[in-house]
């Protein structure tokens, strides 16, 4: 791209927060081309494990504790699954 050889750089939003600015007239599309997915996973037949795990994540989406730890590790444009999303 600073080259002026192409004309899209594919990649998740945070690595083009780093590149955007190093590239005169760049910008950055709100649609997003990478998703990224975390998952907790907990040992088979252990329905009392997962429905903590299930609890502790929806209550930590709604108090903005994932949020607060997405940005606290410089990932401020990563957007938390909203309520109840499932893979």
């Amino acid at each position: 791209m600073k080259a002026g050889r192409c004309d899209a750089i594919p990649l998740s939003r945070e690595s083009l927060a780093g590149v955007a600015p190093e590239i005169p007239g760049s910008r950055v599309l709100d649609d997003a081309f990478l998703n990224l997915m975390t998952a907790v996973g907990v040992p088979k037949n252990r329905p009392e494990a997962l429905a903590y795990v299930t609890t502790f994540m929806e209550e930590a989406k709604a108090s903005g504790l994932v949020r607060r730890g997405l940005d606290a590790v410089g990932l401020k444009t990563a957007i938390v699954a909203p309520r109840g999303m499932k893979p």
